[in-house]
């Protein structure tokens, strides 16, 4: 039996946090057991879904003294036999892949799942911009020197922050949870000519580079080529006030909704509700609300950065719009909402895609499969 143990920050509603539910859901019990290890302050409040699914949750909050923060979670991981350790904890990765190759784990993962300069952007002061370059840059140093393997949500991803990943396959792998296409899946074409013209927006507010006041100011644009139109955001945080703000000063605040978080399990129907999904982040790593997107058979309007290309059916390429393009990229909604048949026809490229390159169902079994060959890597290098 191999012993995996998933390091993220908490159990809350993400991206993040539902590949790693869903992992904990479907993986093979007959090969392996998976715990989790929550590194935030506190577990989250779908801690006790995981532990549903039979994984004991560990604790070791996090501090910014990393050397500190090494050993405790040596600590914490002495002695309890894990094979693996998969850590998805961006530059906190270092600070627990350390601590794990002290504790003499084998397999030691660090996930990517962000182009490397999320959130740079929010910080205030000075004193907080260097502390956060201090633990990025020591967090990368480490991760590079106790890492055996390095996995990615794309390749995009990959080229960013470790551009020799293509000379070693042995230690790479772009792999991504993918999507659950029997619970993400279209409306028959029929039904979604009754659908009224509503944009959807899927994602937190917790960083200023998805961009939500951009979908705002697209919104505006296509009120005048479609007046009946209406914007949904799914998702909350700091950054929801300042949207709000703005749909009131451009005068549409009456045709945007702001739901809130929703239970993942409401995500399908809800993207089932729209004609549209509108993605403007300035920066991904691979955005799984994409997947979802297209697996729902929904047209995509998004901003024309390489994680997107690479998310995004080729069909959906000329869709995509320059950061910042308002009108062209109010033009592109405006069409998808006025011509079903064409929006039909890409969503139907759409889910095609997702099924053939990122399904749920096959994604795991690839990512166990590494699990044991490398494992019996490193212990045959021991």
């Amino acid at each position: 039996m191999i012993r995996v143990l998933h390091v993220l920050n908490w159990f809350r509603q993400g991206g993040l946090e539902t590949q790693v539910l869903d992992t904990l859901r479907r993986y093979d019990r007959g090969r392996f057991h998976i715990d989790a290890c929550v590194i935030g302050t506190e577990p989250g409040y779908l801690a006790n879904e995981a532990r549903g699914y039979g994984a004991q949750i560990l604790s070791c909050p996090k501090s910014p003294n990393l050397l500190l923060f090494s050993r405790l979670f040596f600590r914490m991981l002495k002695d309890k036999g894990y094979d693996v350790v998969h850590s998805h904890g961006e530059a906190w990765s270092g600070a627990t892949l350390r601590g794990a190759a002290m504790a003499g784990v084998p397999v030691r993962i660090a996930h990517m799942r962000d182009m490397g300069h999320a959130g740079s952007k929010v910080d205030k002061t000075a004193l907080m911009k260097a502390a956060r370059a201090i633990v990025v840059g020591w967090g990368r140093h480490w991760v590079r020197r106790h890492a055996t393997h390095v996995v990615a949500v794309s390749r995009a991803a990959l080229d960013e922050r470790w551009p020799e990943w293509r000379r070693r396959s042995d230690r790479f792998l772009v792999w991504t949870a993918g999507v659950d296409t029997r619970k993400f899946s279209p409306l028959p074409n029929e039904e979604k000519s009754a659908i009224p013209p509503v944009i959807i927006c899927v994602g937190n507010f917790f960083l200023r580079s998805k961009r939500q006041d951009m979908a705002v100011r697209i919104f505006a644009s296509v009120r005048e080529g479609v007046p009946e139109a209406r914007l949904v955001f799914i998702g909350t945080g700091a950054y929801e006030s300042a949207c709000r703000r703005l749909a009131c000063d451009l005068g549409v605040s009456q045709a945007v909704d702001f739901l809130g978080p929703r239970d993942r399990m409401e995500i399908p129907q809800l993207l089932r509700s729209a004609r549209v999904f509108l993605h403007c982040s300035e920066s991904e790593g691979l955005p799984n609300v994409l997947l979802e997107a297209q697996a729902t058979g929904l047209p995509v309007v998004a901003s024309d950065i390489p994680a997107h290309r690479e998310a995004l059916s080729p069909a959906l390429h000329p869709y995509l719009f320059i950061q910042g393009d308002v009108d062209k990229a109010a033009n592109k909604v405006i069409r998808l909402l006025t011509q079903l048949d064409l929006a039909n026809n890409l969503g139907d490229a759409g889910r095609a895609h997702v099924c053939r390159h990122y399904s749920a169902s096959s994604s795991l079994k690839i990512l166990e499969d590494y699990y044991v060959s490398w494992l019996n890597s490193e212990k045959g290098r021991q």
